[in-house]
């Protein structure tokens, strides 16, 4: 860094922060001058991530494995956050993943920006185990719970933070045949609607990004699954033709979204639902 960034002094634990949509948040928040905390499941990943993002910005990054789905390693990992680090004034929940491309009798993904008079497969819900749904709501509910009750007394400690919930468009504005990740997603929503009107006096905020069509490491993995006979372009079409910018965003334009949120110029923000989608929202 050429002088002090609009983040320099403070420490932000983003989740998921290895790659895609996380791994550019971090970016972006190290090129402000925050010391981070970033965990996922793969210790060699986050110890590589934690070594180039360090060196490449000068500042702390301190990596730790955990499962979001565990509330002791959530636990672990703010507690270790605020010792090592010296304190703890933006959170970002980014982790988590898509119920579709792990559902068995999915044929194909289907999009919130998708027309309901398009070309659909096969509804699921009567066929959708009770799992499906407890999974989603897990990954997309509790887990944000899990770490935000954990950073909120390293919060008022240091006199206010950020809270940002990176989520699914789904939650607005459902697509058809998706049923779990869209409930779950809009009860992510509530519960940061919710929890911004409980802790705002604290000076905390809490908003949402919701998120759609941005190209990440997983839109290769669901070509190779839904349509591996076709190139990405071909894939990518007509989705495309449903985003009124007519392509798909970049995870570094999600990263940025996130940032404005978490800058201190966004101090008047919260209890907002920003949606990152293109255009693709059809409603207000």
């Amino acid at each position: 860094m050429s002088g002090p960034g609009t983040l320099s002094g403070r420490v932000a634990i983003v989740t998921g922060g290895t790659r895609g949509i996380g791994r550019a948040v971090a970016e972006r928040f190290a090129q402000e001058g925050c010391d981070l905390a970033i965990c996922s499941r793969s210790l060699p990943a986050l110890e590589e991530t934690a070594r180039e993002i360090g060196r490449r910005y000068d500042v702390k990054v301190l990596p730790r494995e955990a499962d979001i789905l565990k509330r002791v390693d959530i636990e672990r990992l703010v507690g270790d956050t605020g010792a090592k680090l010296g304190r703890v004034d933006i959170l970002v929940n980014n982790a988590g993943g898509s119920e579709q491309r792990a559902a068995s009798g999915s044929r194909r993904q289907v999009y919130a920006v998708d027309p309901v008079s398009g070309p659909l497969p096969p509804g699921r819900f009567e066929e959708m185990v009770d799992e499906e749904f407890v999974n989603a709501f897990n990954q997309k509910v509790l887990a944000l719970v899990y770490a935000m009750r954990a950073v909120l007394p390293w919060m008022r400690k240091a006199g206010g933070g950020a809270i940002v919930n990176v989520v699914s468009m789904k939650g607005k504005q459902p697509p058809p045949r998706v049923v779990s990740s869209s409930i779950a997603a809009a009860a992510a929503m509530n519960l940061s609607k919710s929890l911004s009107l409980e802790v705002a006096a604290d000076n905390i905020r809490v908003n949402v990004i919701a998120l759609e069509s941005i190209v990440t490491s997983q839109t290769e993995k669901s070509r190779a699954r839904w349509a591996p006979e076709k190139s990405m372009e071909e894939f990518l079409a007509p989705r495309n033709a449903n985003i009124p910018m007519g392509r798909l965003g970049t995870a570094e334009e999600a990263a940025h979204a996130v940032y404005c949120l978490c800058a201190p110029q966004g101090a008047y923000i919260t209890g907002q639902v920003l949606s990152v989608d293109g255009g693709g929202m059809r409603g207000w």
